[in-house]
């Protein structure tokens, strides 16, 4: 009988023989023949009454599945058996113990680079070369609720002294030109030294209690989420001499800060996304171009997705290496003293 495998007589604690005879001696049997033997013996099925007499016997837990059946027809059905019998722990099956699930460990695909760039307007350069952005889709939205809140301001002036700031909190602060923009609380010092974070810019300020006032809920970040988003260029190294940082954050500030450029993120990081950085007019990368001008260095990365860029990138460093350019200007400062200045290939 095919697709099944019969246990040995003395390990069976059921033998298959009397339900093989009960049923095989009925008088309505249909052979099927599947193949034969090396013997000259017949290999096939045996339906009975219109059942299978392998499945029957895989069902009452008397036999189990040959690997063979998996070429057969009635593959399916011996598995769906054999999957019912093994619940029941009989007969073959009595010492049958589920196998442990494995941990699957999911492999991240291999993907490809995304260039998805998007307009943005930068705001404000930190002294670490982060910076902040405004989404240019939504920037009248932003004039719009400034313009809305000046008036409502002009209209109805915060008493002086009456806001008590407390850390985390929203609230309006009079900026150095007389105006009033969204804040967040950092740090209270004391009532003549509060730390803020002007919410839609990115950039900081001290400045006394007296300067601020509460954000009125039709101006709160529910009204308009926070505008201002912070990001760090992708691939590159910033020096951690603060001279040599001090000239890259000024290169920096001198081409982008308050200009219109174009962005797309290329992987998440720590604290903020790692974006590369385009001028909106001749499409020149800005991270390259702080690379050739030996500025910065190549932050090395091995995913498949970023090979080529990182190839740009490298070739612009070995540029700006043999061209002696400020990082660069004594040679390749790595080599011997990469722990000592906190540099890393």
């Amino acid at each position: 009988v095919s697709g099944s495998m019969a246990p040995s007589p003395t390990a069976a604690p059921s033998p298959p023989g009397p339900l093989f005879r009960q049923q095989s001696l009925s008088p309505w049997v249909e052979v099927e023949v599947e193949s034969m033997d090396k013997a000259g013996n017949f290999i096939g099925w045996l339906h009975i009454e219109g059942v299978n007499l392998s499945v029957a016997l895989v069902e009452q837990a008397l036999s189990k599945v040959h690997f063979t059946a998996e070429r057969s027809n009635y593959y399916k059905p011996l598995l769906a058996a054999e999957e019912a019998a093994k619940q029941k722990k009989e007969k073959v099956w009595l010492q049958y113990e589920e196998a442990p699930a494995e941990d699957v460990v999911m492999v991240p695909e291999e993907k490809e680079r995304t260039a998805n760039y998007k307009a943005v307007f930068v705001t404000e350069i930190t002294d670490d070369l982060h910076f902040y952005v405004q989404d240019v889709e939504t920037g009248t939205q932003l004039e719009k609720l400034m313009e809305t809140m000046r008036s409502e301001i002009a209209a109805h002036p915060p008493l002086e002294g009456s806001y008590l700031p407390r850390r985390g909190d929203y609230c309006l602060a009079k900026f150095v030109d007389g105006e009033w923009y969204r804040a967040r609380v950092e740090k209270v010092e004391s009532p003549t030294k509060v730390h803020v974070f002007y919410v839609d810019y990115g950039n900081k300020e001290t400045l006394p209690s007296s300067r601020l006032a509460a954000l009125p809920p039709a101006f709160s970040t529910c009204a308009l989420p926070a505008q201002a988003t912070e990001y760090k260029f992708a691939f590159i190294q910033v020096p951690q001499d603060e001279e040599a940082r001090a000239d890259a954050v000024d290169s920096v500030v001198r081409d982008i800060q308050n200009t219109q450029c174009l962005l797309n993120v290329e992987h998440a990081g720590p604290s903020c996304p790692h974006v590369t950085l385009q001028f909106a007019d001749s499409k020149g990368d800005v991270g390259l171009g702080l690379v050739k001008e030996g500025l910065v260095m190549v932050e090395p990365r091995k995913e498949k997705q970023f090979q080529k860029v990182i190839t740009e990138y490298l070739n612009a460093q070995e540029a700006a290496k043999s061209a002696r350019l400020n990082l660069w200007r004594y040679g390749d400062f790595r080599a011997d003293d990469a722990d000592e200045f906190g540099y890393s290939r």
